[in-house]
């Protein structure tokens, strides 16, 4: 059977309803496995029963984590925030850290990973590190903007089997500090972390672009999501 993989959706309040990009299903679809869109809820038998039933834990692209989640102040220029998200995202993602399956955390999903592992976020990229454009690009996203720098003998490096790669970049937040238990496997020319794994867990990792725009036309943006579900059948 094909492995189980839970997806984190967005959230809009205002019509009260969970969503998903299609190319991260098609992406994951490819690569063999069978995504699952997961209610968000604060009920943690509940959560803790979903962590329990999927094979792997899919983290999406969204909206902003709270910097109170990584103890620091909220700064002006940081985008609206979703407590449910986080208070679901967070329990989840540690719950299946302790199971020991396999997380892959896209954009958001590196931040999210990122903190759940206690590491910080910079909260606007702008603003705080004096770089512009070039991580806000404007449609189509399935075009790549920049490259990056793949560190040598790293996760992406066998993933990717290249040590530089041309991504596309829509994110106004970056890792700041991986915390203790992830190791950077990728920058951006002016240094912004595009991709981080834990060293003892390779099962676990993620980017700060967007493969999954591309993934159809891409054997390396591809590659993300096999390796992925990979890990779940080793």
């Amino acid at each position: 059977m094909r492995p189980l993989i839970g997806v984190c959706a967005s959230h809009n309040t205002d019509d009260k309803t969970f969503f998903v990009r299609i190319n991260y299903m098609d992406s994951l679809l490819r690569a063999g496995g069978i995504p699952v869109l997961l209610p968000m809820t604060r009920d943690a038998d509940a959560v803790l029963e979903m962590a329990d039933r999927i094979d792997g834990l899919f983290l999406a692209g969204g909206g902003d984590v709270d910097p109170s989640r990584y103890h620091m102040e909220k700064k002006p220029e940081c985008g609206e925030i979703d407590p449910l998200r986080d208070d679901f995202e967070l329990l989840l993602t540690k719950r299946i850290l302790e199971l020991n399956k396999p997380v892959f955390g896209v954009c958001r999903g590196i931040q999210l990973l990122t903190v759940a592992l206690g590491g910080t976020l910079i909260q606007d990229i702008p603003t705080e590190t004096g770089v512009h454009e070039i991580h806000m690009q404007k449609p189509p996203y399935d075009e790549t903007i920049h490259e990056i720098e793949v560190l040598s003998d790293s996760l992406l490096e066998k993933i990717l089997t290249v040590s530089r790669f041309s991504v596309n970049s829509t994110h106004h937040q970056a890792v700041l500090n991986p915390g203790p238990h992830l190791v950077v496997d990728a920058r951006s020319p002016e240094g912004i972390i595009e991709a981080v794994h834990m060293p003892e867990r390779p099962q676990v990792f993620g980017v700060q672009f967007h493969p999954e725009h591309f993934a159809y036309k891409s054997e390396g943006a591809q590659n993300l999501f096999n390796y992925f579900v990979s890990c779940i059948n080793t």
